[in-house]
């Protein structure tokens, strides 16, 4: 097997191969099966599955996991017009962290899910589902239903950014991004 072929087959990129699809059907089915009912849609719980997706994997893989995971579950909920738009707005969602990462690449504020720079990308990031739906609620029907999905996408994205925090607090405690990255770290010395 030549050196390109093994790269392609190392444990990393199954390890990561495998992470993006649990988080792609983590974000599906928290966003499609635990939901409330709103005006236009619903709020869920998918956006704390997209806020953890994107502090553990790798940039690239974090948007292929919420564009997947929330275009797979507005297709499954019976809202096929969004599929678009919210694999848009969640790939949106991911950037502010990817670029946070990008910027501290060499920090060790990265170590762990729950930490300083991660819950300062929860701003932007918030910003960027109110924004999106607004722009997309707007496009889709008027701007009246755009105005009246706004709270309840305020609400969205703060009770996803509630549930990653407990979440990510809850893996931190069991070193769940130490133990990803600990084989690729150990293979690099």
């Amino acid at each position: 097997m030549s050196d390109k072929t093994k790269n392609i087959y190392s444990n990393d990129n199954t390890k990561y191969a495998a992470l993006t699809a649990m988080f792609a059907a983590l974000i599906t089915v928290t966003t499609a099966f635990i939901k409330i009912p709103a005006p236009l849609g619903y709020v869920h719980a998918g956006d704390s599955m997209i806020y953890l997706a994107a502090s553990v994997l790798p940039g690239p893989l974090g948007f292929a996991a919420a564009a997947i995971g929330g275009g797979l579950a507005d297709l499954l909920a019976g809202y096929p017009q969004w599929a678009i738009p919210t694999a848009i707005i969640k790939t949106l969602n991911v950037l502010p962290f990817f670029l946070i990462k990008y910027v501290l690449k060499n920090s060790s504020a990265f170590e762990k899910i729950i930490s300083l720079p991660n819950l300062l990308m929860l701003i932007p990031t918030t910003i960027v589902t109110i924004a999106g739906y607004f722009v997309a609620n707007a496009l889709l029907y008027d701007t009246t239903a755009a105005i009246a999905e706004v709270m309840p996408n305020l609400v969205q994205a703060g009770v996803g950014a509630g549930l990653f925090i407990i979440l990510g607090k809850s893996l931190d405690g069991v070193h769940f991004k130490t133990r990803i990255l600990s084989e690729r770290k150990n293979k690099k010395t």
